[in-house]
């Protein structure tokens, strides 16, 4: 399967573009912001805009929309870029996230990923890698939780268990 949110890909493009953007329109931060739900996401003017210029790129793939609005929510409360993975953010001596979140996080299924999401990204002072969060979160599942895991687990100090 291709990364449609790779580090050079057109999608990651428009969606970088676009966020490069709500820091001079803050209302609709502020209002994207205040979804509680990819769902009310959907309902924001601006996602059936974004979703009209992501559609060529994104339409095959299974239930792009939903997944789309989860990354498009997410990325309102980034404020920040940095070049670090999101699980290695997470990680450190003391880790940013602790262990037993983090394993929580990991159990989550796509559809109950949003608000631990963004609690993480709180946790994370709002900054991420932009396309690493894309491709992550439209794409989480099993190959992204392996890779999460072992970005965060060798950067964090081994706890002691029974």
């Amino acid at each position: 399967m291709k990364n449609l949110f790779s580090k050079d890909a057109a999608a990651t493009g428009i969606l970088t573009h676009w966020w490069q953007n709500l820091e001079k329109d803050k209302g609709t931060r502020a209002e994207l912001r205040r979804c509680n739900t990819p769902e009310k996401v959907m309902f924001h003017p601006t996602f059936p805009r974004l979703c009209n210029r992501l559609e060529p790129l994104l339409g095959k793939d299974w239930n792009w929309q939903i997944r789309l609005a989860t990354v498009v929510g997410l990325l309102s409360h980034v404020r920040k870029t940095t070049g670090q993975t999101l699980a290695y953010q997470m990680a450190g001596n003391p880790p940013q996230v602790s262990e037993l979140r983090f394993r929580r996080l990991l159990q989550r299924e796509q559809d109950d990923l949003y608000g631990a999401m963004i609690r993480i990204l709180q946790m994370l002072e709002y900054s991420a890698n932009l396309p690493d969060l894309m491709s992550s979160v439209f794409y989480w599942g099993d190959p992204v939780r392996k890779r999460w895991a072992f970005e965060y687990f060798p950067n964090t100090p081994e706890s002691k268990t029974a």
